[in-house]
């Protein structure tokens, strides 16, 4: 006769391996919900322009401009020693980043490499330019910062 242990971890294990199927096939698409992130054209990467890029730097809000500071400084598109002081002082100009941990959703969606167009148009990413164009944009970030200060 067998255990009841024994029926027991054979029908967990008869549960795992039915639903192993469900779990590789399940889809890898992010999650929706409120937030910048979700609103995001699908474009391909390296296709953004330099000219939209660019422009979007230069309307950037102060809270878009410091998230998009401490994007290029955590993706080593900027020397941190060099721009974390600056991106430091903008936050504290700001208050974008309370010490109450009540931040700013544009600092947060920056800091993922998301950036407001304007004109109601979908943000992009940063993410979608070139290489190349990263390093411009962060380097033109870096400077407006400079200049805010």
């Amino acid at each position: 006769m067998m255990s009841f242990s024994r029926v027991l971890c054979a029908s967990a294990f008869a549960t795992m391996l039915g639903a192993a199927p469900l779990v590789a096939h399940a889809e890898t698409s992010p999650p929706t919900g409120a937030g910048v992130a979700n609103q995001v054209e699908q474009i391909a990467p390296g296709s953004l322009s330099a000219d939209t890029v660019y422009s979007a730097v230069a309307s950037a809000a102060p809270a878009d401009l410091g998230g998009i500071l401490n994007y290029c400084i955590q993706s080593r598109y900027l020397d941190s020693k060099e721009a974390w002081p600056v991106l430091a002082a903008l936050n504290k100009k700001t208050n974008d980043v309370p010490s109450d941990n009540k931040g700013n959703m544009s600092y947060a969606d920056g800091s993922t490499g998301l950036l407001k167009v304007g004109g109601g148009q979908p943000p992009i990413s940063l993410e979608d330019a070139s290489a190349d164009i990263r390093t411009q944009a962060c380097a033109k970030v870096e400077a407006r910062a400079k200049s805010m200060l």
